[in-house]
């Protein structure tokens, strides 16, 4: 009979980033955030791609502009605990920007490529993580289901219960 190690003995299920000499440890999303954030990025690299994307869903939130409000929810998301500790310690926003976009390819790629992206300072060869993210992360916080609705609807052809935010001129 073939016995298994614990899990919890040698899986690390969290990132650690290095920012101003303090060590931040980013814990493992919930099962929502984590098939969110690979929906995401899955959208976000087909649209980058230039791919038409089967799932109506995924069109929709590849085609969606974040803007600042939706970014930062879903930074506070995916880095958890982390958001107020960046924030307490005073981090410039650029710096949270990079560390929200290295923990949302962390959590839909992996360590690796998160690690590529950390590297680079957002201008490497991962998957554009500027750009795509801003388009990946567009409707993060409008996205997700109310608790109460466990099952999703069509809605009427034509009609968008969120609005895309204005082009701010540049892409970055």
């Amino acid at each position: 009979m073939t016995t298994f190690q614990d899990l919890d003995e040698f899986f690390d299920d969290s990132l650690r980033l290095p920012v101003g000499g303090k060590s931040y440890v980013i814990p493992a999303p919930d099962a929502e955030v984590g098939l969110l954030c690979q929906r995401l990025m899955h959208a976000s690299l087909q649209a980058e791609r230039g791919v038409a994307v089967d799932d109506p869903k995924l069109t929709e939130l590849a085609e969606v502009v974040l803007g600042d409000d939706e970014e930062r929810d879903l930074y506070q998301r995916i880095l958890g605990p982390v958001w107020n500790e960046l924030h307490a310690d005073a981090v410039t926003w650029p710096r949270i920007q990079h560390v929200g976009a290295t923990a949302l390819v962390w959590v839909a790629a992996g360590k690796e490529a998160a690690a590529k992206i950390w590297a680079s300072g957002g201008l490497g060869e991962a998957p554009a993580p500027n750009r795509a993210t801003r388009r990946a992360t567009a409707a993060a916080a409008t996205s997700t289901r109310s608790r109460g609705s466990a099952t999703t609807t069509s809605r009427a052809t034509g009609s968008r219960s969120r609005k895309a935010a204005p082009s701010r001129g540049t892409t970055s």
